[in-house]
Order: structure tokens, then C-alpha cells, then sequence
């Protein structure tokens, strides 16, 4: 029985060890599973990190073909607008140097018409002067060749027109002609000398007033001529004058409608000569009656004489134009008006504006003027703001810091 019992309390031994060595290993095996299921879950969060990173990496290879593609597009479209770009460049000088051609030979036109005018006038002048001169050597070498033939007529008893030699008459005594000569003689020393050089004087009268005749005939067909040019230079001149004058109302009324925001313009002609008439403006701002611009305000009549001087620009432009205060009269609202005409024109034209308004001088691309930061020492200051994106007050204060 004592063995039986030692045997018990050896096997209870071996099983009280057993068990608790069999739950070192129960809590052995819980913290291997354990660890195995935070290894399992990080394997997990491993592998959807991985698929997510290969989803953004295939997205950022779709974004960055995408992205290839469109910037192939866009440097193909860069480079037709540099293509167009240069195309239109050439235009434009092409267009330019035509212009450039055209005024040119405007001006020469204008030169050689005035200058013609001119020459014909002078021509006309002092034809009429020759003309008056023999006129009167005309008059006197008649008179002359009157007094010839009267003293032919009353001393000679001869008739210049029709005299021819003749035969002694009947009844003349050749022996007794001696002496009727004499006393014919006699009665003719008392009578007074007698021009025997009457007939050649004729002559040389009748000679010259031919000449003067036909000298005349020649000045009454050269101011015929001169007066049929005259004629022809002032057609041309009133139908060149027409189609301007055309053309100039054509543009006052669209640049009057522009500037006024509305309205209607003018202009007439008073007289029936193009080359006499006088140039009457109607203009007509939006709410207002038609009037002359002699019952407008100052700015009004401002306004309209710059669309006029715009509108005869856009017939004869130039490259360069200067505006001296012009803009004094406006108002704000007029001012901004002006400014965007000027920057409607400012792409062809370059304009040098002297002002002191403060838009019109925020407005442009370069200023200068003048300062005096120490007595009696002016400075000439310049801003150049072209290109600079910035606002009024920026430009205010750039204004104000360059003239001190």
C-alpha cells in the first residue's frame, strides 16, 4: 500500500508537472498565435499598402501619358500660333510699307497739283501782262498806220489800198509839166516838208501790226490753253476734295458714335465749289437735338473736334501724331473714352500726348517730364511702364516717387 501510495503521489507529481508544463506551453502556443495574427494582419496592411501603391503608381503612369500626349498637342499648336503669328507679322509690314507707299505718293500728288496751280496762276499772270502790252502796241502801231494813210490821203491824195502807177492823165503838156511841176513844187514848200518816206513807213507799220496780230492770236490760244489746264487741275482737285470729304464723314460719324456712345454727326458743305465752300460740323450727343458745334459745351466740342481729328487720320494716317491737351476739357468719363480711341489707334500710330491729366498719364506706356528737386535746377525724369501689369494706385505712386 506505501508503495502503491508513493507511486500515486509520484505519478500525481509527474501529472502536477505535466500540467503545468503543458500550460507553459498553452501560454507558449497563445502568445505564438497571438504574434501569428499580428503578423497576419500586418502581412494584410502590407499587402494593401502594396495594392494601393500599385494603383497610384499605374495612375500616375496613366497621368503622366496623359500629360505626354497634351504637351505634344500643345507644342504642336505653340508652333502653328508661331507659324500664324509670323504670317501675320509679314502681313503687317506689307500692309505698312504699302500704306507707307500710298502716303507717300499722296503727298507727292498734292505736291505736284499745288505746285502746278501755282506755276499756271503765275503763267496766267503775266501772259495777261504780255497780252495788255501789245495790246497797246497794237493800238499805237494802228494809230500810226491811221495818221500814214490820213496824210496819204490828204497830201498825196492817194489811196494806200488801192494805189497802182498810171499814165499822165489827158491833157498834160509834157513840154509845159516842167513848169507846172515847179509851181506845184512851190505851192508845196508852202504848204510845209512831206514825209517821203510814207510808203515805207507803211510798210514797216503794216509789217509789224501783222506780227502784233498774230502775236496775239498766239497769247488768246496759250490763255485758252492755261485756262483749260486751270479747269482740269481744279476737276481733279474738287473730285479728289468729294471723295476725302466723303470718306472723312464716313469716319467722323462711326468714331462720333464711338466716343459719344451714341448720337449722330455731320458734316456739311456751304457753298456749291468744293475748292470755295466752307465746312459746317453737326453734331447730335445721344439725347440731344441736332446743332452746331457752336452751341455745344467744351468738352462736347472737344470730343467731336478729337473724332474729327481721328477721322481724318483714318484717311491719311501716321505713324506718329501729337496731342497737345487735348483732354483738358473732358471730364473722367470723356477722359476714358479718349484713352480707349487711343488704344484702339495705338497698335499702328504712335502718340505723344502732352497733358496734365492724371488718367491720361496713368494711362500711358512712358512718361516723361520735368522736375525741379533743387532750386533753380530742372531735371528731365522719364517712367517707362510698358509691359508692367499693375495697378492705378501702383502706378500712382511710381509717378509720384520719379518726380519727387
Amino acid at each position: 500500500m506505501e508503495t502503491h501510495d508513493i507511486e500515486l503521489e509520484a505519478l500525481a507529481r509527474s501529472l502536477a508537472e505535466a500540467e503545468a508544463e503543458l500550460a507553459s506551453f498553452q501560454s507558449e502556443l497563445d502568445a505564438v498565435r497571438a504574434q501569428l495574427a499580428e503578423a497576419d494582419i500586418e502581412v494584410k496592411s502590407k499587402e494593401m499598402a502594396r495594392d494601393e501603391a500599385a494603383a497610384k503608381a499605374q495612375a500616375s503612369r496613366e497621368a503622366l501619358l496623359r500629360y505626354s500626349r497634351e504637351a505634344s498637342e500643345w507644342e504642336t499648336t505653340w508652333a502653328r500660333a508661331e507659324q500664324t503669328v509670323r504670317e501675320l507679322e509679314s502681313a503687317i509690314k506689307h500692309r505698312e510699307e504699302e500704306a507707307s507707299q500710298h502716303s507717300g505718293r499722296i503727298a507727292e500728288i498734292d505736291a505736284e497739283v499745288t505746285g502746278l496751280a501755282a506755276q499756271r496762276r503765275f503763267e496766267v499772270t503775266e501772259l495777261g501782262e504780255r497780252l495788255h502790252m501789245l495790246e497797246l502796241d497794237r493800238v499805237q502801231a494802228r494809230a500810226d498806220l491811221d495818221r500814214t494813210f490820213e496824210r496819204l490821203r490828204s497830201e498825196y491824195e492817194i489811196d494806200p489800198e488801192q494805189w497802182q502807177p498810171q499814165a499822165l492823165p489827158e491833157g498834160v503838156d509834157p513840154e509845159s509839166a516842167p513848169k507846172q511841176l515847179e509851181e506845184a513844187r512851190t505851192k508845196l514848200r508852202a504848204i510845209g516838208p512831206v514825209n517821203l518816206l510814207a510808203l515805207e513807213e507803211y510798210a514797216k507799220k503794216k509789217e509789224r501790226f501783222t506780227f502784233l496780230t498774230q502775236q496775239r492770236e498766239d497769247l488768246h490760244k496759250a490763255k485758252a490753253q492755261l485756262l483749260e489746264a486751270i479747269e482740269k487741275i481744279n476737276l481733279t482737285a474738287s473730285q479728289m476734295f468729294s471723295e476725302t470729304f466723303a470718306k472723312v464723314h464716313e469716319n467722323f460719324k462711326d468714331i462720333f458714335k464711338t466716343l459719344f456712345e451714341g448720337g449722330d454727326c455731320e458734316l456739311r458743305m456751304v457753298g456749291e465749289d468744293p475748292m470755295e465752300c466752307e465746312v459746317e460740323i453737326v453734331a447730335k450727343p445721344r439725347g440731344k437735338h441736332l446743332q452746331s458745334i457752336t452751341l455745344m459745351s467744351s468738352g462736347e466740342r472737344a470730343l467731336t473736334a478729337i473724332a474729327l481729328l481721328f477721322a481724318i487720320y483714318l484717311v491719311k494716317p501716321s505713324p506718329f501724331c501729337l496731342l497737345d491737351e487735348v483732354d483738358a476739357p473732358l471730364d473722367d468719363a470723356n477722359v476714358d473714352r479718349f484713352l480707349n480711341m487711343l488704344r484702339r489707334f495705338g497698335d499702328r500710330t504712335q502718340f505723344v500726348v502732352i497733358t496734365h491729366n492724371k488718367k491720361t498719364m496713368e494711362a500711358a506706356g512712358c512718361i516723361y517730364g520735368v522736375t525741379m528737386q533743387e532750386l533753380g535746377v530742372s531735371k528731365l525724369v522719364s517712367v517707362n511702364l510698358d509691359g508692367v501689369d499693375v495697378s492705378h494706385e501702383s502706378r500712382r505712386e511710381a509717378i509720384t516717387a520719379a518726380i519727387g
